[in-house]
């Protein structure tokens, strides 16, 4: 199919780079803008990555060659993340395999208490496995497809720049006059052509790396260790597209009460596993896991299965705020107009910081060795146990009309759901 010109895109392609295997360790960023269906600017940055995520792994350096003599004089994540915001200026963001690039941005805005603005993310991953044939999916070998002068590879501005590109051939491919006719199920938290749903929440306290990339992951039966939407969640989480449906785009299916020893002709078995193995039998490349194999192949151990997803549904609880949290919001004084500073003071624990085996006041779990200094200050245990800590203050605050600095305004980057415009 001969591409065509797309003079009605407009958008902002982001790639990061980090320093080690931690979401938050952001230490490159770039930015390509595209307005009528031309890249117009571009932009890229290092970053010094936040203060107990900042340790560079040889894996890491490898693949993008920054060091941590290339960052020593570079900007933290408070102070970029502005400069990124103006840049965006409330555009849809696209990047090449998209739940990383989110989850990083979210992690590294956790690690400075940065209020974490939502918005629409376009996943040219997911685009190009739908549209093109291809042996690999990274991003040299989906621009080489698609005619496109090669750029190098993970630099954090240079990616930006070839991912805004792809999308652009894709669509001109395509036909597609706007991001949602060119991919409607590569947006993640929208599901690809299984049906729509919201996943559970953001799984960014698990260290991880993007085994799922590519999989469109279905879950059938009676899950054990989580429920069916958590799972969802941990799957965009190591990079992958959860459906609800079985398709001809489907790569893998989940069974909770399934045993492939007892697999037979003739054996009973649910409407999606009878589909998977149609599907299968005339020559689709789909598998069939049990629960366990999924969680073996994210490499996770129960332990850190358990206390993530305990993190989760404590992320949706509506639990209430410790009393000293409601004395500080009311009668604390802090000399300065600094926003991020008086909330540090109204969360701080009046113990001071906790030690290893001390209990959340989120979720009642211990707090783990080599915990940030900022959680451990709030005697909380994860990212997710902080973020339910801030929003309920911050609720509380609003409720009761207590004077407070004014945060960083951030309102023109947020998310803009289709059912909701």
């Amino acid at each position: 199919m001969e591409a065509t010109p797309v003079p009605e895109l407009n958008f902002t392609a982001i790639d990061v780079e980090t320093a080690n295997s931690s979401r938050a360790s952001v230490c490159a960023v770039g930015l390509a803008k595209v307005r009528g269906g031309e890249v117009t600017e571009t932009a890229s940055w290092l970053v010094k990555p936040p203060p107990g995520h900042d340790e560079f792994a040889p894996v890491n350096v490898a693949i993008h060659g920054i060091t941590p003599g290339d960052v020593a004089n570079a900007p933290g994540w408070d102070a970029v993340f502005p400069q990124i915001a103006h840049f965006a200026d409330g555009d849809d963001l696209v990047a090449h395999n998209a739940p990383f690039d989110r989850s990083v941005l979210r992690s590294a805005c956790t690690a400075y208490d940065i209020d974490w603005p939502e918005m629409l993310w376009y996943d040219t991953l997911t685009i190009a496995r739908a549209e093109l044939m291809l042996g690999s999916y990274q991003l040299p070998f989906v621009a080489r497809a698609l005619g496109l002068e090669e750029l190098p590879h993970h630099e954090a501005g240079a990616d930006a720049l070839q991912a805004a590109r792809v999308a652009l051939a894709l669509a001109g491919r395509c036909g597609a006059a706007t991001l949602e006719d060119l991919a409607p199920g590569a947006r993640p938290g929208i599901a690809a052509d299984g049906g729509a749903f919201r996943s559970t929440g953001d799984f960014s306290s698990l260290s991880s790396s993007v085994v799922l990339a590519g999989e469109m992951v279905v879950f059938t039966g009676a899950l054990q260790r989580s429920t069916r939407s958590e799972a969802q969640a941990l799957v965009e989480h190591f990079g992958g597209t959860p459906q609800s449906g079985v398709t001809r785009k489907t790569t893998m299916v989940v069974t909770g009460d399934f045993n492939p020893a007892t697999l037979r002709p003739g054996a009973t078995m649910s409407s999606k596993l009878t589909k998977a193995m149609r599907l299968a039998e005339q020559g689709q490349r789909i598998e069939i896991w049990t629960e366990d194999d999924f969680y073996q192949h994210l490499e996770l151990g129960e332990d850190e299965i358990e206390s993530a997803i305990r993190a989760q549904r404590v992320a949706r609880s509506t639990s209430s705020l410790p009393d000293y949290v409601l004395r500080q919001a009311r009668h604390i004084e802090v000399p300065t107009s600094n926003y991020y500073y008086w909330l540090r003071q109204v969360l701080i624990h009046p113990d001071g910081r906790a030690a290893a085996g001390d209990q959340c006041i989120r979720c009642d779990g211990e707090i783990p060795e080599g915990l940030d200094w900022k959680l451990s200050e709030r005697h909380v245990c994860s990212k997710d146990c902080n973020e339910r800590l801030k929003e309920a203050a911050k609720r509380f605050v609003r409720r009761e009309g207590i004077s407070h600095p004014e945060p960083p305004d951030y309102t023109g980057w947020k998310r803009r759901y289709s059912d909701g415009e």
